[in-house]
């Protein structure tokens, strides 16, 4: 068999291209079809929407309203990493925003939008002209990319003195405007005492609250607190929130550096009180009360042993704190919740709660002081 000369091999290849020319062209052609109809699907691919609506009020301290909010940021969960959802956010029912419940509500929707940034929103906003201002007071609305128009600039007297702040680290750096404004309206002293206790909860933010996953599904952790304050009626409402491990899980993380005897005094603790506090609440005076940290680290923080100590010092013993966390609470109350008793620092009062925030908030409520010092410092000249 005679065989083919280069001459001609290369020639009949040409003509095998040359007929094979018309079905590359259209597979092409096809696969650039394909190609633009995928994104053309991608673009065009409705949202599924899903709505949430909101209680008539918005917090944490009654426990069938926190039931109600804690519905809706549970369900946030079920959208962490699906990427054709919008949630439509309902607030037109809504009456009130309480700072407890408002921070809790941002810290959740901005944990959302930073594990799943493709997730999309809606907004109904609210009968109530003073809860639209709270949302765009507190950034909500500039969180979700949502706005409302508002008839005029001029905000409610109970919105427009709200201030907000965040960060990653026990560095409170990013919060010093509002420290700033606390020297303008509370005594040196006292002002002294509130940055020491929100230094002392970011410092347990950073070092306890992210120590472990917040939820077994959890695949990345956004490691931030979120700071709250507003002046009005001659009280200074400050607010701190972690949703990290709560302090009734970071109180029984067992680690090296815990104290031989910690474990021993928090579960005899626990024993003593369960007859007048939950679990969790239990777990919050222990943090209280036993010692000043669990571990011997040197460079770790007093713990809420000293953000209490510091509450009960200011202002003649006049200053209000709550604690939540998880399912359990922690409040001293001298007149921050006018239906409960009135409290000193040792007889907290504990609200139960069946629905955990998964997380701590800190509520400080201080009467401003610094006017009455004024006047005092006058009176005692003439």
């Amino acid at each position: 068999m005679k065989l083919l000369s280069r001459k001609k091999r290369d020639y009949f290849k040409r003509i095998q291209r040359f007929r094979e020319l018309p079905r590359i062209k259209l597979n092409s052609l096809k696969n650039r079809k394909n190609e633009n109809h995928r994104k053309a699907s991608k673009i065009d691919k409705p949202k599924v929407i899903i709505d949430l609506k909101f209680a008539s009020h918005i917090t944490i301290l009654n426990p069938k309203l926190r039931k109600k909010l804690r519905k809706i940021t549970k369900k946030f969960r079920e959208y962490y990493f699906r990427k054709d959802v919008c949630l439509r956010l309902n607030f037109k029912d809504t009456k009130q925003m309480f700072s407890d419940g408002t921070l809790y509500l941002l810290a959740e929707l901005e944990t959302l939008t930073l594990i799943n940034p493709d997730i999309t929103f809606g907004i109904i906003p609210s009968d109530e002209k003073i809860v639209n201002q709270v949302l765009e007071q507190t950034g909500i609305l500039k969180l979700l990319k949502q706005s409302i128009k508002f008839e005029d600039d001029e905000f409610d007297e109970s919105v427009k003195y709200w201030n907000y702040s965040s960060g990653h680290n026990s560095e409170i750096d990013s919060a010093d405007s509002m420290l700033d404004d606390f020297d303008e309206i509370l005594s040196e002293d006292t002002s002294k005492n509130i940055f020491t206790s929100l230094t002392e909860a970011l410092t347990n933010c950073h070092h306890h609250a992210y120590e472990e996953r917040r939820i077994p599904t959890e695949t990345k952790s956004i490691k931030k607190w979120w700071l709250f304050s507003q002046e009005r009626d001659g009280v200074l409402t400050v607010c701190v929130c972690d949703l990290g491990i709560g302090i009734p899980r970071s109180l029984t993380r067992n680690t090296s550096n815990v104290k031989e005897d910690w474990f021993t005094r928090l579960k005899g603790f626990i024993k003593e009180n369960k007859g007048k506090y939950d679990k969790d609440s239990a777990a919050i005076k222990a943090a209280i009360e036993i010692g000043n940290t669990r571990t011997n680290l040197p460079n770790r923080g007093k713990g809420l042993n000293q953000i209490i100590n510091k509450i009960n010092t200011m202002c003649d013993h006049r200053a209000s704190i709550a604690i939540y966390s998880n399912k359990g609470s922690y409040i001293i109350n001298r007149g921050f919740v006018t239906d409960l008793p009135t409290t000193d620092i040792i007889n907290g009062i504990a609200i139960p709660y069946t629905e955990s925030i998964e997380g701590t908030v800190i509520v400080w409520q201080i009467p401003l002081d610094k006017q009455n010092q004024v006047e005092a410092l006058v009176t005692s000249d003439e």
